[in-house]
């Protein structure tokens, strides 16, 4: 594969990523109450966690962009995204949704859980190859 090529390539599916976080980050204000109900039981100050977590992911679809410390940032990243698969689960234990009155097929909640596994291992990856290609 050309270097060209591979370089658009990798803006494609930062670009992607980035967006996936800044809306997810977005959404965590804009439809707070319904992120809170996604928040283990366990965990107190549901409020502070989901609009944290909002900064968080509005701040790392950034720093994917940033020119230095790239591979911090995967390191953060990934770990961020393991640090909310609870959430996920629960949402699927649960079969919480975010739409009032409507629910989603237990099947699909529980599909979306190893999604998770791209977008933890996308953090890092994505990160690594962009500074692989500044050094060369």
């Amino acid at each position: 594969m050309n270097v060209l090529r591979w370089w658009k390539n990798l803006k494609i599916l930062k670009g992607m990523y980035s967006l996936i976080l800044f809306v997810a980050g977005v959404l965590h204000f804009v439809r707070e109450r319904n992120f809170r109900k996604i928040v283990p039981e366990t965990l107190p100050f549901k409020k502070g966690i989901v609009l944290i977590t909002g900064v968080l992911e509005v701040a790392f679809a950034m720093l994917l962009w940033a020119k230095r410390g790239q591979s911090l940032v995967g390191k953060l990243l990934s770990f961020f995204m393991v640090l909310v698969f609870p959430a996920n689960i629960n949402m699927a234990v649960k079969n919480n949704t975010f739409y009032k009155g409507k629910k989603i097929h237990p099947l699909f909640l529980w599909m979306r859980l190893p999604l998770q596994i791209p977008l933890i291992l996308g953090a890092i990856k994505l990160t690594h190859l962009s500074t692989e290609k500044k050094t060369k």
